[in-house]
């Protein structure tokens, strides 16, 4: 599995702004206050939207490229009274992805960058037994 989550939190002006341009729709959301599934009382309001899913490492490159141009087009700015982070995950050690890795070229990271954007990357073990 490869996938990239955008997560976005902050006060409800800005992020109530945001949803309205953001390519995408948000898979959870939360509100300032309320408690989450671990127990945690959220600071911030937030939500969660996927970005991609791929089936290797490389198309998941090419789909967050694809979403980062969107976010230059539509010249969204994390940066203003928001927190963004972009996580991106896979799993390795079984037949179909034994090793993985994302190369992300200077523009990938310049465009995270430009849009305030932080890059969270983890690899999670699975084994063919895992996957049955």
């Amino acid at each position: 599995m490869n996938i990239a989550t955008l997560r976005v939190e902050g006060e409800e002006p800005a992020l109530s702004a945001l949803t309205a341009t953001l390519p995408g729709r948000a898979d959870t959301q939360w509100l300032k206050g309320e408690r989450g599934r671990n127990g945690v009382v959220y600071a911030l309001s937030g939500f969660n939207v996927t970005v991609a899913e791929a089936p290797n490492p490389r198309v998941l490159v090419s789909e967050l490229r694809k979403f980062l141009a969107q976010c230059r087009d539509r010249k969204l700015d994390f940066r203003k009274g928001l927190t963004a982070e972009l996580s991106i995950g896979f799993t390795v050690g079984d037949s179909q992805q034994f090793v993985a890795s994302v190369d992300f070229s200077p523009a990938d990271l310049s465009a995270l960058g430009a849009c305030g954007i932080a890059l969270s990357v983890a690899a999670y073990p699975t084994s063919d037994e895992a996957n049955e």
